[in-house]
């Protein structure tokens, strides 16, 4: 199933509550489950559900899936910021694929947000940030294991070391539950570390410099899997999210790779035809006016838009407003009767 019909496989819509969403993933779990559906598509549209549900039940997943269309920020458009961004966070913890955790252990980090500010220029060229940020990284002593070196972590008695234990509900129901000995760690520590008194962190001030490309829109962000706090008793890293905050500029309004503003002409010009210089952001360039032209015409300057990493540009557009003046003396007075006289 696609990833964009998540409302869809649960059969609710997006302006559900949280209790429908939890009301329709329980009927369709009892409907799909393999107990009492003999179907063979049975267990793939259950599987479906379940992802579904994963997303759509936790609010920030669920925010991400409505602005984004995904719920771990795979698929927002950065260019090739993945590439980019790999080559930077490089031994932050290690990059792979976005989902859940799929084995018992120590949880994982915390998941840090920072937000880079850029002006309109430095996103539509591009640029370099220096970023600092605080961050819990693995005990050098220990080696993010919390206990002393020399001695292990002792696997749990009562989940086995799985961090969960199952608890049934009745007939084909049952729920996992975070181990009450072990608290989902999956052992437990009797002679702690004693540089981090047994968490396996440490604390450290982390600076880079993010290169930014071309082409960034604001409100967009990325998120660095790896790059964020390390998890208790040698659990993974959490992940780092870059949103990206653009300031307006004065003059002109970016709609995706296009370029809009507008531009007083003289009434001459805009009668008799000619030539009229306009910014842009790539210097100051000129547009031909046909004879004739009226108020609200869009002009389309080829190529002055973004330039964005992967070789596409856009246009500026460019709308005219016809410059009347308010103040005329004798002669002006008198030539422009003398042509309104002619159009009577």
């Amino acid at each position: 199933m696609a990833e964009d019909d998540f409302y869809k496989r649960l059969g609710v819509s997006r302006s559900s509550t949280q209790d429908d969403i939890k009301k329709a993933y329980r009927r369709l779990a009892k409907e799909y489950h393999p107990d009492r559906n003999p179907d063979a598509s049975a267990g793939e549209k259950l599987k479906g559900v379940n992802e579904a549900y994963d997303v759509l039940r936790d609010p920030e997943k669920r925010s991400n899936y409505d602005r984004y269309g995904t719920a771990d920020f795979q698929g927002i458009n950065m260019d090739g910021f993945g590439d980019i961004f790999g080559s930077i966070f490089r031994g932050f913890g290690g990059f792979g694929g976005f989902g859940q955790r799929g084995r018992a252990g120590p949880p994982p980090g915390q998941t840090l947000r920072m937000t880079i500010n850029l002006t309109f220029e430095e996103a539509f060229f591009g640029t370099e940030k220096e970023i600092a940020f605080r961050r819990k990284i693995k005990c050098d002593y220990c080696k993010g294991s919390g206990a002393k070196p020399g001695t292990q972590p002792i696997r749990c008695k009562t989940c086995g070391g799985q961090g969960q234990v199952v608890r049934s509900m009745g007939g084909f129901m049952s729920v996992a539950q975070t181990c009450p000995t072990c608290r989902g760690q999956g052992e437990s520590i009797d002679t702690p570390c004693s540089d981090c008194r047994g968490s396996g962190q440490q604390n450290e001030r982390k600076e880079t410099k993010v290169p930014i490309p071309p082409g960034i829109e604001d409100g967009q962000g990325i998120r660095i899997q790896g790059g964020g706090s390390a998890g208790q008793r040698g659990g993974p890293y959490g992940d780092l999210i870059l949103m990206f905050s653009v300031k307006p500029h004065k003059e002109f309004v970016r709609r995706g790779l296009h370029i809009y503003m507008e531009t007083d002409i003289p009434f001459s010009i805009a009668t008799l035809g000619g030539q009229v210089e306009v910014p842009t952001m790539w210097g100051n360039s000129k547009i031909k006016v046909k004879r004739g032209t009226e108020g609200g015409t869009m002009f389309r300057m080829k190529g002055k838009g973004v330039h964005s990493q992967d070789n596409r540009s856009g246009d500026q557009l460019v709308r005219v407003n016809i410059k009347i003046p308010r103040k005329l003396n004798k002669q002006q007075k008198e030539y422009l009767g003398k042509f309104g006289n002619v159009f009577d």
